[in-house]
């Protein structure tokens, strides 16, 4: 494993085990992604909820974005960090450029939570950061991409990035 990594580089290394974890290999494996996909439905609705309560235009659901946060939120349980620059360095407009070839977002922002029992829990407790919250209130964002993994010390990742996509 060494000598692949050294041949293909951690970033490789680390889409490939994003992937390879992500491939449905029978009901199990299904329900699975089910449920994650549950899970990352309801961060973004977090978002979305929050947004209208203030009177503010609904985030757009990005593919490009979802796979961002589901790498951070992958690598964080994985690799054994809590922060938003992960061991290669990557912030998260990094991780962003990896999956957007197209150059289509800027203006990036990411929250991450950890070890709560729900979606909603995390939600709060973003509402409850002033940090988080202005994330998730800012006019400037037109799209969002949610992930979570298990596992890890913390058992759960929770990850939202936002991104602005200009029009025209």
């Amino acid at each position: 494993m060494r000598e692949a990594r050294q041949h293909l580089g951690a970033t490789s290394v680390c889409l490939l085990l994003l992937a390879a974890s992500l491939v449905s290999a029978g009901p199990v494996a299904g329900a699975r992604a089910a449920s994650i996909g549950k899970v990352e439905g309801a961060i973004r609705r977090c978002a979305n909820r929050n947004r209208a309560a203030a009177g503010l235009e609904p985030l757009k659901a990005s593919a490009v974005l979802g796979r961002a946060a589901r790498l951070q939120a992958h690598n964080m349980a994985a690799q054994g960090f809590f922060e938003h620059t992960d061991p290669e360095g990557r912030d998260p407009a990094d991780r962003v450029a990896i999956f957007d070839g197209w150059h289509e977002f800027s203006f990036v922002g990411e929250n991450i939570a950890a070890g709560y029992p729900s979606p909603q829990s995390t939600c709060r407790g973003w509402m409850n950061s002033a940090g988080h919250r202005a994330n998730i209130l800012n006019p400037d964002y037109t799209h969002i991409g949610a992930g979570f993994s298990r596992g890890g010390s913390y058992g759960r990742y929770y990850v939202q990035v936002f991104a602005q996509r200009p029009t025209g």
